[in-house]
């Protein structure tokens, strides 16, 4: 030890054990993890637009794909998706209020139970890879308990879980599969209806709001350049938070492992345009 006094002989000692100090690890694996809460962050509306999609395949984050079948990308997104590592899910359009134009493989009140299990086949023969489902649009139909009991059953059958996008306070889209015995959730934020930065921002803080008082949260975002800005730059920023994103299917077991059966409340009315 040097004697007091020595400071140039203390400075050199104290740099060799900087030096010689092994570095503090950078590695984010999840293993090493303690999280407090956890999220999941659903992307609609995958399908139209190759390069959008593929921009939000490359944030580093278990986000959740859901894919509408009818569209001209569906099924090579869908398997860039997965090899992407990314969950898969049908985005199924579904009957508005709204008189919004929809493609040809949608439900509506007006189809058998024989015709929602044909419609729902080949919906999920196009999104190679999903493993849930939930609804584009829907705001008249997931308000019909008969309709969404013949699509949960329907459902069932492809051992798929359902995620209630929620377009309707009304709906009745989740009791239902429960009732199916389904995995489900309800999502509890809709992320970029306000396409701007801060409108993103606002929604989010709302999301690690929701998520630290009831330790989980889903939200639903869309494929467009600011909501692909904004996720890159915010989610890197939620392990100091001690909240992790999770695939939505994490999502649900994690939920039901809490028994939290019930939607949680926040922001379960839409805002325009959710629809």
């Amino acid at each position: 030890m040097p004697k007091p006094g020595n400071s140039g002989s203390f400075i050199l000692l104290a740099a060799l054990l900087l030096l010689t100090a092994p570095l503090p690890s950078l590695s984010s694996d999840a293993s090493t993890i303690t999280a407090n809460a956890f999220i999941a962050v659903i992307i609609d509306d995958i399908g139209h637009n190759r390069q959008h999609a593929e921009r939000m395949f490359d944030i580093p984050a278990p986000l959740t794909f859901a894919v509408i079948p009818e569209t001209a990308y569906a099924e090579p997104l869908a398997r860039q998706a997965y090899l992407s590592g990314k969950e898969v899910m049908v985005h199924l359009p579904m009957e508005n209020t709204h008189n919004r134009p929809m493609e040809r493989l949608q439900l509506t009140a007006e189809h058998s139970r024989q015709e929602f299990e044909l419609i729902l086949d080949e919906a999920i023969a196009r999104v190679p890879y999903a493993t849930g489902m939930n609804n584009h649009m829907g705001s008249a139909l997931t308000e019909m308990p008969q309709a969404m009991s013949w699509l949960m059953r329907s459902i069932r059958k492809h051992q798929m879980y359902f995620i209630d996008s929620r377009t309707t306070p009304r709906s009745v889209a989740q009791k239902i599969a429960q009732q199916e015995n389904l995995k489900t959730a309800s999502r509890d934020i809709f992320l970029d209806n306000i396409r701007t930065f801060y409108g993103i921002d606002t929604q989010f803080q709302k999301l690690l709001s929701v998520a630290k008082r009831k330790k989980t949260a889903i939200a639903i975002g869309h494929p467009y350049p600011t909501t692909i800005d904004y996720l890159a730059r915010a989610i890197p920023q939620l392990e100091e938070q001690g909240i992790r994103v999770v695939p939505v299917s994490e999502l649900i077991r994690i939920r039901s492992e809490m028994d939290i059966s019930e939607p949680q409340v926040a922001a379960l009315f839409p805002m325009p345009g959710a629809d």
